[in-house]
């Protein structure tokens, strides 16, 4: 079973979450190796076409495989309890800098377009 620490973390999940980043990082470069190669090596082009899109969504639904993954293993990991200090690390969000920068918002919206492409992708 997973030893949880004090802090209310589950170091069983946090471990297997690590390797979830991991993996969503090696299959995020799989997608931008593929859009690097291109419609390479084939003799047709309708061949490159469709070696190229199938390869491209196999990617891309490793991606959100993948990201799903380490969402789920987010939330098994806990959060640590707020009554140990942040020390430095803390100060972070006292930064002005990070509001003003809309990156929750943009990755939410990718996150919303990645299952709506994977919902299109089943109806096909």
């Amino acid at each position: 079973m997973a030893e949880v620490i004090s802090v209310g973390v589950n170091l069983e999940a946090f471990a297997q979450a690590i390797s979830a980043i991991q993996a969503l990082r090696s299959s995020v470069s799989r997608v931008f190796d593929c859009l690097k190669d291109g419609m390479r090596n084939k003799e047709t082009l309708e061949g490159r076409e469709k070696a190229f899109i199938a390869h491209f969504q196999d990617n891309l639904h490793s991606v959100n495989r993948d990201l799903n993954e380490l969402e789920r293993l987010s939330n098994l990991v806990g959060k640590p309890s707020e009554n140990h200090p942040l020390h430095n690390s803390g100060l972070l969000s006292l930064d002005p800098v990070q509001d003003k920068t809309p990156l929750y918002s943009q990755l939410l919206q990718a996150y919303k377009w990645s299952n709506k492409q994977e919902e299109e992708m089943i109806k096909y």
